[in-house]
């Protein structure tokens, strides 16, 4: 890569933020020479790995407390040499700082297997070694004492007999050996002697083990120091909030940040360059098209390097070199002018670009003539469109612009200014060129009018119409920024109003299946409790028929006419048959027509209320409620119901005055019935049963009239029919037919019944 190129986009300034997220010097050295790689597989591995990495700090890092670079200890070991007693706790906290990522790294060898690759199974081979291991944790530190002495008084040097080892500087104190302790210290000297020498041996047996194993001593810190060098590249990557990138063909960068600005001010720009040889960058001094020049440089610098640039999303190729003129070239040493520094290194831009080249130039051709240097730009440009991958340049130059504008493959991009404020909004827009506001500037930065008049006033006026339109188009632009940003506002209110609208209506949705479940469930308890009455009814009706077969019987066995008293139980029975019949078609009729409509009842009832109760056939007005019973009326009956079996009567009188007969019995129709019987040939009782049987089905299925045909014969059969007929509650009148030899039936109405 291109050192200069690296230089001007402050890669050294990423190395030291690199560098300060690594935890020993091996790993510092590797972020300190970090370069970009050229090679696209090398510059997936790197990506892979700082995956890998971003991943494990997010689960929890490996620690590397006490990791040291001991490789040239480790040499020196192997060479013969003795190690001090530093080095070798170093070698030890190394040695355990190895085993313990090692272990780590193990236990998470399924989210990152190439880091877990990276570790040295030969470090056990060192952990186990049985001559080192014991030693690995001794605390090796030793103290020397000196000779002992006492003060003594110059006067009084004669009551101390010994050797003076020192005087104080007034020369009134000594500092005396006594004899008798003189031997002891020699003593002493020659036992630390003996000390020294046996540290000595144990010093050099520890380094003779650690030699037999520095080639795993190395291999451990270059293992620990890759590692580490990984985790640092993710947390870096973490820090600026990086993306993964694809490598394609084309540039695409979205929301991207320049890595060394603060992330909370600055503003993001998108190069979706698909397709683009040349990038036009036009605008406001000071607006930020040199940063986001340097934004691209380093995000292409960056992944190649290893590292995941800060933006939302990335698509980038695998550059073979970046080469960039940024900054003034100005050097007085070397008899260069501005001008003359940017073309030396315009010359080797174009001896270095190749199809895989990046080329970012900050104001191509500037600080000469601006009519000759923007016709060298042009020139410049339109071979590096042919030689180079992607070329991305700013410049004031107009001619540039309307090059980019009329060039296939070109295009231009310009930076916000704020007309209002006359302040730079460092947004990037691409697709037009952007006007420089030099004279807007001057006059905010305080430049007299007459000076900015005069010099609008030298201004050709191709060029002030091409300025005022440009202006127009930007002030069009952020206008229509500012319409799609309320837009946006707008459509997220409402739809976080739909969203609350969705809510609420679930919210209904949901009470109303409740309150439906809670229906259907009544209902259902409703229809068993009228098919459990209706049971009840027919079972009475039933048990009522019986009792009047058995009379029936009774009377054919008696085979002579009733008394009075046998008339009276007769009709009594009669008329417990037909209030059972009743009741069981009244709850046959609940059950196939009321049950199945649905209820609704807005609020409490209340006295003064129509209500109807489905299931009983009840109609009436609540004249009370207590414990959850309402007294109903109907006419001149009044009935206590249970508030659960009534509903609101829509069709209701108003008061109880109005109301409908309190109980309204309709008996529910049999499916067929016949409307002429033949009684000829049978006997007077068995003629009474089955008049008394037709009627009663007859009635049931709905028929308005019947015919008994039972000849004249000897009249026993007509008078029995007859008597029948008078005696039945069912029966409204009839009439003789056929020259008396039949009786035409009318039956009683069912809404009269």
């Amino acid at each position: 890569m291109d050192g200069h190129a690296l230089d001007v986009l402050e890669l050294a300034a990423i190395r030291e933020r690199l560098a300060s997220h690594t935890s020993f010097s091996a790993s510092r050295a590797l972020a300190e020479e970090l370069l970009p790689s050229p090679g696209a597989a090398e510059v997936a591995s790197r990506q892979a790995l700082c995956a890998e990495a971003l991943q494990l700090i997010a689960l929890g890092s490996p620690h590397m407390a006490g990791a040291h670079d001991v490789r040239d200890e480790a040499e020196h070991a192997g060479r013969g040499g003795a190690l001090g007693v530093e080095a070798l706790v170093e070698v030890a906290e190394t040695v355990r700082a190895a085993l313990g990522v090692r272990g780590h790294l193990a236990e998470r060898e399924g989210t990152a297997p190439l880091l877990w690759g990276r570790a040295s199974d030969r470090l056990r081979s060192l952990a186990s070694d049985p001559d080192l291991q014991p030693h690995l944790q001794e605390d090796f530190v030793t103290e020397r004492g000196g000779r002992p002495v006492v003060a003594v008084r110059a006067s009084a040097r004669s009551a101390v007999p010994g050797i003076v080892h020192d005087t104080s500087n007034s020369g009134q104190t000594l500092f005396v050996e006594p004899f008798a302790i003189v031997e002891l210290s020699n003593r002493l000297r020659e036992l630390e002697g003996e000390e020294r020498d046996e540290v000595a041996r144990i010093l050099a047996e520890l380094s003779r083990h650690v030699g037999a194993h520095a080639d795993e001593l190395a291999q451990a810190v270059e293992a620990l120091a890759a590692i580490d060098f990984a985790l640092a590249r993710g947390a870096l990557s973490r820090s600026w909030r990086g993306c993964p990138v694809t490598i394609g063909d084309d540039v695409e960068l979205i929301a991207a940040r320049h890595p060394l600005l603060d992330p909370a001010t600055v503003v993001p720009v998108d190069l979706p360059l698909t397709g683009v040889r040349v990038l036009v960058l036009s605008g406001a001094n000071t607006g930020g098209k040199t940063v986001a020049l340097k934004t691209l440089g380093l995000c292409a610098l960056l992944h190649q390097c290893g590292l995941q640039p800060p933006a939302e999303r990335a698509r980038l190729p695998v550059f073979a070199d970046v080469v960039a003129d940024i900054g003034d070239e100005q050097s007085i040493a070397a008899s260069l002018s501005t001008f003359s520094g940017h073309v030396r290194n315009l010359v080797h831009v174009l001896d270095a670009a190749t199809p895989q080249t990046l080329v970012l130039l900050d104001e191509v051709a500037a600080g000469t003539d601006p009519i000759e240097g923007a016709a060298l730009a042009r020139a410049l440009l339109d071979e590096l469109s042919q030689r180079a991958a992607l070329t991305v340049t700013t410049t004031h130059y107009a001619e540039v612009k309307q090059w980019a504008s009329a060039t296939p493959g070109a295009l231009n991009g310009a930076v916000g200014f704020d007309q209002e404020t006359l302040a730079p909004t460092y947004t990037l827009t691409l697709g037009r060129p952007g006007p420089s506001h030099a004279l807007e500037i001057a006059r905010r930065l305080g430049l007299d009018d007459r000076v900015i008049e005069r010099a609008r006033a030298g201004l050709a006026p191709e060029r002030v119409e091409t300025e005022r339109l440009l202006s127009e188009a930007a002030r069009a632009e952020q206008a229509a920024v500012r319409l799609r940003s309320e837009a946006e506002l707008e459509r997220g209110e409402v739809s976080a109003l739909h969203e609350q609208v969705a809510r609420h209506e679930q919210a209904q949705r949901t009470a109303a299946a409740a309150a439906q479940a809670a229906i259907a469930e009544e209902r259902e308890r409703a229809r068993a409790d009228a098919q459990r009455d209706l049971a009840a009814h027919l079972a009475e009706l039933e048990a009522l028929r019986e009792e009047v077969r058995a009379a029936r019987r009774e009377e054919r066995r008696r085979r002579e006419a009733p008394g009075a008293e046998e008339r009276a139980a007769e009709a009594d029975r009669d008329r417990r048959l037909g209030a059972a019949d009743a009741h069981a078609r009244a709850a046959a009729r609940a059950i196939d027509e009321g049950l199945d409509a649905p209820v609704r009842q807005t609020r409490a009832l209340e006295p003064g209320d129509p209500v109807r109760a489905r299931a009983l056939g009840l109609r009436g007005v609540i004249g009370e409620i207590a414990d959850g019973v309402a007294l109903v009326q109907g006419g001149a009956m009044r009935v206590h119901v249970p508030l659960e079996q009534l509903e609101p009567d829509p069709e209701g009188a108003r008061s109880a005055r109005d109301a409908e007969p309190a109980v309204r019995v309709r008996a529910a129709a049999m499916s067929h019935a016949p409307s002429l019987l033949d009684l000829r040939g049978q006997r007077a009782d068995e003629a009474r049963e089955a008049v008394r049987q037709l009627v009663d089905d007859a009635y049931l299925a709905g028929l308005p009239e019947v015919e008994i045909v039972h000849g004249r014969g000897t009249g026993a059969v007509r008078a029995a029919v007859r008597a029948e007929l008078d005696r039945h509650p069912l029966v409204e009148r009839h009439v003789s037919e056929s020259a008396d030899g039949a009786t035409r039936v009318t039956l009683a109405s069912r809404a009269s019944s």
